[in-house]
């Protein structure tokens, strides 16, 4: 915040919205980090959320960012829900399907002929797809 809080933006557009935008990604990603939770730091934690979400348009206004299309970012619409439902959020996080996407993207490449990769592996991850359906069909009428 401190180097942003004299700063002159262009076309006359609000410095207080960018304030506020950042002040609330930083208090929702502080709160975000407490092991506990109480009725007062949820409470914070959807106010920060709401902030940010309330005044993030400036970043696209500034041509900073064209979308907020960000599994990361849609994430936090749900912590609420998840700190409620399992009490804390240390166990769960984005890089299990990271990982997951890694390892498919790499074995779907690498069944390729690497010309035209994209036809190539969607294919071949629709063929895997229908293959595990069909074994777990086989497994559950055994």
């Amino acid at each position: 915040l401190g180097i942003i809080i004299n700063t002159q933006l262009p076309g006359n557009l609000a410095l207080s919205c960018l304030l506020k935008a950042v002040r609330g990604l930083l208090n929702f990603l502080y709160l975000m980090q407490y092991p506990c939770h109480s009725s007062e730091t949820l409470f914070l934690l959807d106010k920060a959320h709401a902030l940010f979400h309330d005044n993030k348009e400036i970043s696209i206004d500034l041509r900073i960012r064209t979308n907020f299309n960000l599994p990361k970012l849609h994430s936090g619409c749900h912590y609420l829900t998840m700190i409620r439902t399992f009490g804390m959020t240390d166990n769960y996080n984005t890089e299990y399907t990271k990982q997951l996407h890694i390892d498919l993207a790499k074995y779907a490449y690498h069944a390729t002929n690497h010309k035209d990769e994209f036809i190539q592996m969607t294919k071949w991850l629709e063929q895997k797809e229908k293959i595990t359906h069909h074994e777990q069909f086989i497994r559950w009428r055994l």
